[in-house]
């Protein structure tokens, strides 16, 4: 994947966002990540715990992602988060994008 490449999480999945306030801020941030929209605004700069579920799929995946962009969507109460993989490696940022291409 070229860098600053950014999927979006399928409007398939349940989202639960978890504001990580205590992490290492200091962990390998990665050029690839993930956009979702949400009605909560984060700062830039949180790192959030992501968990997504599948209806279809028992258990949930989780990763961690520093928020890199929020971009308020025009006329709605809705925000678009662009956020980078955080504290992981590419084989397991693979495994996450790869669940996204299942549904």
């Amino acid at each position: 994947m070229k860098p600053n490449h950014y999927t979006e999480i399928p409007p398939s999945f349940e989202v639960n966002l978890e504001v990580q306030n205590d992490y290492d801020v200091h962990k390998h941030i990665s050029a690839r990540g993930i956009r979702i929209v949400t009605p909560n605004v984060y700062e830039v700069s949180a790192i959030l715990k992501i968990s997504l579920k599948q209806i279809s799929v028992t258990g949930s995946i989780d990763f961690i992602v520093k928020v890199l962009k929020v971009t308020k969507l025009e006329g709605e109460n809705l925000y678009e988060l662009h956020a980078n993989f955080y504290d992981t490696n590419g084989d397991r940022e693979d495994e996450v994008l790869s669940f996204f291409k299942l549904f």
